[in-house]
């Protein structure tokens, strides 16, 4: 199947430079449930509340804090931890793991062996695990490869696809978007752990007391409510942070 154009995030993400008394946040574009466009211009998501309560930890009021999709041009950047992206890493402030998303009425696609002849779309990073374990023919004949997830929910709708393999979150976000026609299958395939880019070890530290912060106050939980609601179940605690060199 051909190469799939992404989509653009919605709405305008602004940058600016940490000096000047902004702080410039780096999320991930096409990705709904961790970064969701809204109307004028502004964003939502598990990812932004993140964001959020690091950058007012940090001293920064909501009108200093901008967002870009550009890594390069941020003072932090939220993604996967491991991700070249990301330097200096704090967190993880997630772990979560790539799933299946599937037409609500299908019943027949539950675990990784029930892609074999399904046509599937995912990113190049989420559809590793899937080359793996089906080969080269089975990926010239049956994956769409997409830039972003945001850009497989079309086709799902409407049938041109079987299934859409994202992070977790990722997908309930794509869900959200059409409601009551898609389920997640509820068999994870891969962990996966999120983390924040800051390029200093002092900032390093202090995004970390940030972080645990938000996990002891229960901001963290309220977020995972909020903005992964059915994952609720799965994201009972917040993960293990490393010790404060503070």
């Amino acid at each position: 199947m051909a190469l799939l154009a992404g989509v653009a995030m919605a709405g305008t993400l602004l940058t600016g430079c940490g000096s000047s008394g902004t702080l410039v946040v780096g999320v991930r574009q096409g990705q709904p449930g961790l970064v969701t466009p809204l109307p004028g211009g502004r964003v939502s998501g598990f990812d932004i509340a993140v964001a959020h309560y690091v950058a007012h930890e940090l001293g920064y009021r909501d009108d200093q804090i901008t967002y870009t999709a550009d890594p390069e041009q941020a003072d932090l950047v939220l993604g996967t931890m491991g991700s070249p992206a990301l330097r200096n890493v704090a967190g993880p402030y997630l772990e979560t793991s790539t799933d299946i998303l599937v037409r609500a009425g299908d019943l027949t696609i539950r675990k990784l062996r029930d892609l074999a002849r399904r046509r599937v779309c995912a990113t190049s990073a989420s559809a590793k695990r899937l080359i793996r374990a089906f080969g080269g023919k089975w990926k010239d004949a049956f994956l769409a490869e997409a830039n972003v997830p945001a850009a497989c929910a079309p086709l799902l709708a409407d049938g041109r696809i079987d299934a859409i393999v994202a992070d977790a979150p990722v997908l309930v976000g794509l869900a959200a978007q059409y409601p009551g026609r898609f389920r997640i299958s509820g068999r994870p395939l891969t962990t996966e752990r999120y983390g924040i880019g800051t390029g200093s070890d002092t900032l390093r530290d202090q995004v970390n007391d940030a972080l645990r912060h938000m996990f002891d106050d229960g901001a963290w939980k309220r977020a995972v409510i909020d903005y992964l609601g059915v994952l609720a179940t799965r994201y009972t605690s917040p993960p293990a942070l490393p010790r404060s060199q503070l």
